[in-house]
Order: structure tokens, then C-alpha cells, then sequence
């Protein structure tokens, strides 16, 4: 473990910070000022005797997904997101070059490696990569707009973890009119508890931002 967040240090830490995140651990944290939140999170594993195998994932956590998640705390108070409540979820998948079965498909494609001899060029192309495209396409996704889009895009591999019309009926509770939200939920099957809930909530959550 310490050498991969000797790694992180180095080579993920500096650009992470620059773009405004925060570091716990071996995981990254940025707040967006709607109150959504991402994290990008790195996951070791150990598989390999020579090389530090670890994955890279990004996780995006609207502040209405992660409340509607969290409703029957809300007496006592919700607590803090993490990125156990994602709606949203991608890999951060290495580049050949950094892979450590770069011919696999599957979860076993995204495993990034390093070992003494190839650590600085991993640490390298994992800096690029994060300046490059994964900092860029997490702002972009915290914008709830483009995140719907995303979780609408019939792109594979699919970043969302929901229905995405239950994604849609959460994330733009605070942007669409009532006859907007309505017809929404009335694309959901009557039999289904979830339409009554989500009937209750959107109403609660809109009296208490009147």
C-alpha cells in the first residue's frame, strides 16, 4: 500500500490538487457549487508479486440522489456523501503502455501497473491522462444537465447505476415544473412503491425550498 501512495503522491496528488480536489487516503474529493459531489478513488490489488496492480475509479454523487438516498436520516441529520452513493460510475481505463494485462477484457482491462522499472513512464502517462481527460470529463459531469445526458447515452460501457428515468426524476426535482416532474413519474408503473415515494419526496423537497 505504500508504494502505491507514494505513487499517488507523486504523480496523481498534483494534479488532483490543482483542479481543486481534495485528498483522503488514496481517494479525491471535489464539491461542486450545487452541492454535487465526485470522488475519484484508487483500489489496490494484490495479484501480483512483481508489480503494484491498483484501479481507478470516478464516482459522481448529486447532492438530490444522495438526500433521496439518505431520506429517513433526515430528521437526524444526512450524513456526509461518499462514493457508496453514486449514480454514476466510471473506470478510469490505462492506456497499454500502463496496463497490467493490456491484451484482457473486462474489469481485468482496467487494472493499471507499475514496477521499479516502469514506474516513473506509468506515473507519467497516469498524470496525462488525468490532466487530460479524466479532470475535464468529471467537471463535466457535474453539471446535471450533461450528466443526464450521459446517464440517457446508450454508450458502452454505461456510466449510469440506475434507471434512467428514475435518474432523471431525481437529479431535476429542483429544475423542472411540477406538470414537468408529473408527467415523469407517470411513465412509472402504478403497482410501483417507488412512485408514490418519489411523489412524497419531490413534494417535501419543493415545499422546503419555497
Amino acid at each position: 500500500m505504500k508504494l502505491l501512495n507514494d505513487f499517488l503522491k507523486e504523480y496523481a496528488t498534483p494534479v488532483a490538487k490543482s483542479a481543486g480536489f481534495k485528498k483522503k487516503g488514496t481517494a479525491f474529493r471535489i464539491d461542486a457549487s450545487s452541492g454535487d459531489v465526485a470522488f475519484l478513488e484508487f483500489s489496490p490489488f494484490r495479484i501480483d508479486s512483481t508489480f503494484v496492480v491498483f484501479h481507478a475509479q470516478c464516482f459522481i454523487v448529486p447532492e438530490p440522489y444522495w438526500q433521496w438516498m439518505n431520506r429517513q436520516y433526515l430528521a437526524a441529520g444526512v450524513p456526509e456523501p461518499n462514493s457508496s452513493g453514486a449514480i454514476a460510475a466510471f473506470s478510469v481505463v490505462p492506456p497499454p503502455q500502463a496496463a497490467h494485462t493490456p491484451e484482457a477484457g473486462g474489469l481485468a482491462r482496467t487494472r493499471w501497473a507499475f514496477d521499479e522499472n516502469t514506474r516513473q513512464a506509468s506515473g507519467k502517462i497516469l498524470s496525462d491522462v488525468l490532466r487530460s481527460d479524466v479532470v475535464p470529463r468529471i467537471r463535466h459531469l457535474l453539471v446535471r444537465e450533461n450528466l443526464l445526458d450521459a446517464i440517457r447515452s446508450t454508450e458502452s460501457p454505461s456510466i449510469r447505476r440506475w434507471g434512467a428515468l428514475e435518474s432523471e426524476i431525481v437529479l431535476m426535482v429542483d429544475e423542472y415544473s411540477r406538470h414537468e416532474m408529473e408527467s415523469l413519474l407517470s411513465e412509472l408503473d402504478d403497482s410501483s412503491p417507488l412512485k408514490k415515494q418519489f411523489t412524497e419526496w419531490a413534494d417535501m423537497r419543493r415545499s422546503k425550498g419555497a
